[in-house]
């Protein structure tokens, strides 16, 4: 069962169905303050508590909303690809009478989020990519690990390759936000990463986009940062130092200050 974090926050959940009328996993959510709404969408095999410290440091007089997937951190596995997922947020923003979001996703929830913004640009009104690309490229050892090994393959593969530098806490904290409690949904995520790429669809992106990296990505590298500023009309681009791509758990207080200010652009 899933147990909001934020002490006061206003939790609520909506019942998300697919197009063949099946009935999807609850998208359970949380709430907090920011300068405009926002629906913050975390990556592969984490849930939302990847987006906790952001959240808390954002201020205003709107909401923002950290979701969690279908199937995380458990439950049946109803999505199978970034669109299937993008078709979850979107049904979300609906039935929350969201108007005009800006979408903010973290690694498969920028895909998510850039899929989201390709496909319904009358609803996404700002767009926020967070370690992401246009592309997602997966190792093959990292797949095949997860198919045989799924635990330890995260632990000793998919962990070393996220962070910048760990330490205990950013470990306790790595291991919260992941959605260890459904190990098949990790193989389920990474296999849609694999299979998205929206390299010649950018141009069709009219959301405000600000494009976040840290400069020691080794999963979604710079360049991929750079190809998306350059295939975006007007994206804005920051780097941030000595991160590598867990940036929402390395450093959440530079990355909910650059959110916090594009977010007041859309307040003026």
């Amino acid at each position: 069962m899933f147990v909001p974090f934020i002490r006061g926050a206003g939790v609520s959940f909506a019942m998300i169905k697919s197009d063949l009328k099946t009935q999807r996993d609850v998208l359970s959510n949380y709430a907090s303050a920011a300068p405009y709404p926002t629906v913050f969408v975390h990556g592969a095999g984490e849930n939302n508590l990847l987006w906790k410290k952001t959240l808390e440091r954002l201020s205003g007089s709107s909401q923002a909303f950290a979701v969690n997937l279908p199937g995380h951190p458990s439950g049946e596995i109803t999505c199978k690809s970034v669109p299937e997922y993008s078709q979850a947020v979107l049904e979300f923003i609906q039935q929350k009478g969201i108007r005009s979001p800006v979408v903010a996703g973290h690694s498969m929830g920028s895909a998510v989020a850039i899929t989201l913004a390709i496909e319904h640009p009358e609803v996404v009104r700002g767009l926020v990519v967070v370690s992401g690309g246009a592309k997602l490229g997966v190792e093959r050892t990292v797949l095949e690990g997860l198919r045989s090994q799924a635990m330890k393959t995260i632990e000793n593969l998919i962990t070393p390759m996220s962070f910048y530098a760990v330490d205990l806490s950013i470990g306790k904290e790595a291991r919260s936000s992941l959605s260890t409690s459904n190990l098949q949904v990790f193989l389920n995520d990474y296999l849609a990463c694999a299979a998205f790429d929206e390299r010649q669809r950018l141009e069709r992106i009219r959301a405000r986009t600000l494009v976040v990296c840290g400069d020691a990505d080794r999963m979604t590298p710079p360049k991929w940062a750079h190809y998306l500023q350059s295939n975006i009309e007007g994206a804005e681009l920051r780097f941030i130092r000595d991160a590598g791509h867990m940036l929402p758990i390395e450093k959440p207080d530079l990355l909910a200050g650059m959110i916090q200010a594009f977010l007041e652009g859309f307040s003026r």
